[in-house]
């Protein structure tokens, strides 16, 4: 992660990992996803599942 990805990297390993998480497999449409996205990103505290947005684990680790 201290190489910038492009942000169409991100999108292929979100893709994969919706898919992993609602069907077990890797690639999902829409239709079978029961939460958003966006929500299951949330903290556990605050209703999602805590799963971390890659762009902004990246930029953190670049950071660091």
């Amino acid at each position: 992660m201290t190489v910038d990805i492009p942000q169409w990297a991100h999108k292929v390993v979100d893709k994969i990992r919706r898919g992993y998480l609602w069907k077990g497999y890797t690639d999902v449409k829409g239709g079978q996803c029961l939460v958003a996205w966006n929500t299951v990103c949330h903290p556990l505290e605050q209703g999602g599942l805590g799963i971390s947005i890659l762009q902004h684990l990246s930029w953190a680790l670049r950071l660091r």
